[in-house]
This record gives structure tokens, sequence and C-alpha cells, in this order.
């Protein structure tokens, strides 16, 4: 659609400068030429800062102003320029405003648990006009009452389309029939986390709609509140009760089974003095690193430093030919005896390792197979990431 209306633009532009050549008062070679060349003088602009400036009709200003021939039609093909700049700078700052202006949506299904959130945010979409499945939480807070009527709703979406970003905030009306939508444009602004983490807008709404009024049943509680901040996180706390919710229902999480990654929403009551933790699209329990795994799990998180491994052990350090063994070492094949060769593959490489709070150094060593011979590297225990390797 906007690139009809662009074509459509320059159309009108060609036609009005077309109308201001045959209107000229004399014959001139290249004429057509130089209007269009007067034209996109006079709509030439500068961006300084956040202001955009006519630079280009400021030039004509100061030294196009004694023209001799076809004065008017070139005067009128900068204005036409002039013009250009006008509507260019003025049309995006009505289409954002019209953009930003607050929506309201009308709730499909005021109860929670009779309706569908990820159902409501398609409606809203469709409502909006906006296609695609980019957006991605990053904020989430709702309250509902026993029955599951949605008592107020806040939530904070980025739809992370290129080469801009909008940013969504959705907040429940005071009567709780309508959601208001205010839309943001906020060009390459970041949200300082790490947008792997964030989950996609449609999968943690339908994560939510797994909740069924039997797994908020606690007696005496007249509502119960949920938040989130839409990220996947590594989740271990164990002095808080934490269920698992998925599409077999409700159940509670033993402290053998974590740590573990998880989408956690946290519900409470009151003051929010009584928490409970529900986990969403569970994966397996993340193994605690120890110096036995280090080498495993580092290599899962780095292409080098498995490359490594593979050409410093096992098989890859030497073969077996009639009958004989040998090694390799720098290129070169050395034969072995066979206590040798198994004492190497069982004892190399070496591993030293230094644990300094979160961080791991690691140290790997072997005088066999081809250089480099000794591998050096970080992980960051807490967030599971090689942080730098380095080969000597």
């Amino acid at each position: 659609m906007n690139n009809v209306i662009g074509v459509f633009f320059y159309l009108v532009i060609l036609i009005l400068t077309i109308l201001i050549y045959r209107k000229s008062d004399e014959f001139e070679p290249s004429l057509m030429w130089k209007l269009i060349g007067y034209t996109i003088l006079g709509g030439f602009s500068f961006q300084f800062n956040e202001w955009k400036l006519p630079f280009g009709f400021l030039i004509y200003l100061l030294f196009f102003r004694n023209i001799k021939v076809n004065a008017k039609a070139k005067k009128r093909a900068v204005y036409l320029g002039l013009v250009i700049y006008v509507i260019s700078t003025i049309v995006p700052w009505v289409q954002t405003y019209i953009y930003e202006q607050p929506k309201e949506i009308q709730v499909q299904n005021t109860n929670f648990y009779e309706g569908s959130l990820a159902q409501e945010w398609e409606n809203i979409q469709s409502k909006l006009g906006e296609v695609g499945n980019t957006s991605k939480v990053i904020d989430f807070n709702m309250e509902i009452s026993d029955k599951g009527k949605i008592r107020d709703l806040t939530m904070d979406i980025e739809e992370r389309t290129m080469p801009e970003k909008s940013r969504y905030h959705i907040t429940l009306s005071d009567h709780d029939k309508t959601f208001i939508v205010e839309r943001k444009k906020v060009g390459t602004e970041a949200i300082h986390i790490a947008s792997e983490t964030l989950t996609e807008t449609p999968f943690f709404l339908k994560q939510l709609d797994l909740i069924e009024k039997p797994m908020l049943d606690e007696k005496g509680i007249d509502a119960y509140h949920l938040k989130a901040s839409g990220q996947r996180t590594r989740y271990s706390q164990i002095d808080v009760p934490a269920y698992l919710i998925d599409t077999a229902g409700k159940r509670e999480m033993k402290n053998s089974e974590l740590p573990t990654d998880a989408i956690v929403v946290t519900v409470c009551h009151g003051n929010c003095k009584g928490q409970t933790d529900f986990l969403f699209d569970v994966l397996n329990k993340i193994p605690q690193l120890t110096e036995d795994n280090i080498l495993d799990i580092a290599q899962q998180q780095s292409s080098e430093i498995k490359d490594w491994l593979i050409k410093h052990r096992g098989d890859k350090l030497g073969l077996e030919k009639d009958g004989s063994i040998f090694l390799t070492k720098d290129g070169n094949k050395e034969e072995v005896k066979k206590e040798t060769y198994y004492k190497v593959l069982t004892e190399t490489p070496e591993v030293a390792i230094n644990q300094n709070g979160q961080k791991w150094e690691v140290t790997v060593k072997t005088p066999y197979g081809d250089q480099p011979h000794q591998l050096e590297f970080v992980i960051n225990e807490a967030l599971r990431e090689v942080e730098w390797v380095r080969f000597k």
C-alpha cells in the first residue's frame, strides 16, 4: 500500500513539473531537466539532530535569486520542491500521531476461565490492522476474582519489526469492558533484556490459557494477582511453592527437579505475601556445573571448544595399523605400546579449574594431537555462557 502511495506521489510531482515546463516564458535548452533539478533543490533537506532543515531552499535564496531566463518557471519548480519538503516533514508526524492515539477495543470475554487471552490478543491485532507474530511480552500483570472475572490487566508488549519497533501498553478500562491500547513508535531504542529470553506474545498467552479454576482454589481468597516479566528464566527457588502447569494439569515441582528453565508466572493474593510460582513450558532440569561435567557443558555452548576437544580426545589421537598402535603428535605418527596408548586416552587431556565466584576459569592441555595443544576458557555458572575462548 505504501509503495502504491509513493508511486502516485512521484507521478503527481512529475505532472506538476511538466505543467510548469509548458507554462515557461521562452525556449531554453534542457529546460525540463533544469526544472527537475530546481524541484530537487527546493525539496533537499538536511537532518540536524531531530530537526529536518530546508537546506536546498536556503541555497536557492542565497545563490539563485537573480535568474534571468525562465525565472518564473524555475521559481515555481523550487517552490514545488519546498512543498514536497513540507509534506514529507508533516506526513510522518501526522501518521505517528494517529498511530499513537489510544484505541479502545471491546473485551471478548471478561471471565478469564471462560475466555482466552491469546484470542483477545488476536482480536486486538485484527482491530488495529496489525499482521505478524514478531511481538514479545516484556511485562504482564493481571488481577482476577475467585470466579475468574478480570478486574485489572496491564501488559507491555514490544513489536520488533525492522527498521522500527513499536511498544504496546495495554490496560483494562475502569468498567472492565474494553482494552485501552496505547502504541508508541520507539525506533531503534532497545529494551535492556536479551531478546532470546523474551517470549512471543501468542505463545506466552496460550500458556496462561492453560490455567483452570481448580488450579486457583484457596479458601477465603476473593482475588488473585498474576504477574510475569515475559522472560524465560532459570528457576531455582526452593523456598517458594512451585507448580508445573501444562496440558496435563497442575503438578507440584519437587526440589530434585530444580533448577530448571521455564516461563515463570507469580501468583499471589492480598499484599502478595502468599506467593506461588506457576512454571510453564518447563525444560529438563539443568545439571549443576561440576568439575566432572564442565567440558561437556562448555562444548554445548561453544563450537570452538567442541572442535578442539574432538581433535584432542579419544580415537582422534591415534590409530591401530597392522598390529601396531600409533599416537598423533604435531601431525606425526608415533608408535607406542598398548599400555601407553590407553594411558593417554584415560589421562589426557589434563584439566585445571580455578573457580572464582560464578566464573570458572578452565585450562585444558595435551601434548598429543595437532596444534594448538592448550585450550583456555571462562564459563559463567549463573548464565551458563562461555565468556571467552583462546588457544595456545
